[in-house]
């Protein structure tokens, strides 16, 4: 191993020893539901108005035929809401629903259940209007009531479904998707929705065999590759994750967050060159976020430790990568990493450059100290080297390296007494490790004799 290597292993944390299941997750698109507003249903309100509304209802006709909602919604505006008959007030709600006028529907609808509580349109449309504002709790009881009321169609079903998957409710969620697709075996939102269920609920087979009944249906679907790499990162198959993830990056999946994963998918367990490749394309596509921030340093110090160097080198020269936006301890640790690279292409000079940037940009830089220390040291420039552990043994996080480090050096330099004093701090740090105090009794052999 690179004598500079050996200094920035400690607290490394490498690609191919993180838990999937606890860290690495596809960006996928939220399940989604779809309001399917029954037009004949709407027409069909006005034969259930009182005699007093006929007349209206004669104006109405023609628009509700039309599917003229505006109209309808302006001769609503015109006539007391508190007159009208249940059926009319639920009319009133759906034309005002279909045009997007959530308040003013939820209001309509709400007096035409106090009028009638039963009304099973009524509790259909007012769960609609809840849904669109995203106010999931208050939809559920309505859906419920209609399907007790005797709606039972696909959409109620999935819709319940879809509120119960987003309260985490998995195992309903479940339930409902699979009576929608009862009903409607062909509908993708809610062969979609069950497959999000049976993931959540972590029904691992019956999601697996679900996914590749579907990606045989639709094998250019890249949301149905991107289940497929999050299904295998949910059990630990990081290849199979990876073979999946790249299907849909050539099916044109571009988000950020996916080629990320990929990356860093390839560095555990594919090309070193494909994961830098990718982590390029993150960079320059998304300058301006910090979501490549931390993944280009970990790639960084993970292909230096795997001395994966051709990669390495493509990495950091990418003429376009804007270091300027990371933290002086990111710059630092590239910094750190590019000393590492220069030291195994044998260019001495251009690591003492580097090592140096490293501590200039962040003095607490323990691991990068310890680097500039062994790199004097392997040059015999032994007090700058001292200095230098001397430094590192300040932080925390290196003191003990620190220490033994310089402890080693000073033994080199028949420095007996001075390394016993080092090791000492060492063995009071680490009063259970052994091996420092076997060291210290052979130190003060030779402190002895030397006396």
């Amino acid at each position: 191993m690179n004598p500079l290597l050996k200094t920035t292993l400690a607290g490394l944390i490498l690609f191919s020893g993180v838990s999937t299941a606890d860290t690495l997750q596809v960006k996928l698109a939220d399940p989604t539901w779809q309001v399917v507003l029954n037009n004949n249903a709407i027409a069909q309100r006005t034969t259930a108005i009182s005699p007093t509304e006929a007349s209206f209802a004669r104006q109405l006709q023609p628009l509700l035929q039309q599917k003229d909602y505006n109209a309808i919604a302006d001769l609503f505006a015109k006539r007391p809401e508190a007159q009208d008959s249940s059926a009319l007030q639920v009319l009133r709600g759906q034309v005002l629903l279909s045009l997007q006028h959530y308040e003013q529907a939820a209001t309509a609808l709400q007096a035409a259940l106090r009028q009638q509580p039963d009304l099973a349109l009524a509790h259909q449309a007012i769960s609609l209007v809840f849904m669109q504002q995203q106010q999931y709790q208050k939809a559920r009881p309505h859906l419920v009531a209609a399907i007790n009321l005797g709606v039972a169609d696909a959409q109620t079903y999935g819709q319940l479904a879809f509120i119960n998957l987003q309260a985490s409710q998995a195992a309903s969620a479940i339930a409902g998707y699979q009576q929608a697709l009862l009903l409607e075996p062909d509908n993708m939102q809610w062969q979609q929705g069950l497959l999000y269920a049976l993931i959540q609920s972590q029904a691992w087979p019956q999601a697996q065999a679900m996914l590749e009944q579907l990606l045989q249906q639709q094998p250019d679907n890249k949301a149905l590759w991107l289940q497929r790499s999050q299904l295998a990162l949910s059990q630990e198959h990081q290849q199979q994750a990876l073979a999946s993830i790249e299907v849909a990056l050539r099916l044109g999946e571009t988000a950020a967050e996916n080629l990320l994963l990929a990356a860093q998918l390839h560095f555990a367990n594919g090309s070193a060159e494909r994961g830098a490749s990718l982590l390029q394309q993150v960079i320059v596509s998304n300058k301006d976020s910090t979501a490549w921030h931390a993944p280009l340093v970990q790639a960084a110090r993970y292909l230096s430790y795997k001395q994966q160097w051709a990669a390495l080198r493509r990495l950091l020269q990418q003429a376009e990568l804007p270091k300027q936006q990371l933290t002086p301890q990111q710059q630092s640790q590239l910094e750190l990493v590019k000393a590492e690279l220069a030291n195994a292409d044998n260019k001495p000079k251009l690591a003492l450059n580097a090592l140096q940037q490293a501590v200039a940009l962040d003095p607490l830089a323990g691991d990068a100290l310890l680097a500039l220390a062994l790199w004097y040291e392997n040059k015999n420039n032994v007090e700058l080297a001292s200095l230098t552990y001397s430094r590192a043994a300040t932080i925390k996080d290196v003191q003990i390296p620190a220490l033994q480090a310089q402890a080693q050096l000073e033994i080199n330099r028949q420095q007996y007494q001075v390394a016993l004093q080092l090791l000492q701090q060492v063995q009071q740090l680490a009063p259970h490790r052994q091996d420092i105090l076997d060291n210290i009794r052979s130190l003060q052999q030779l402190v002895r004799q030397q006396r």
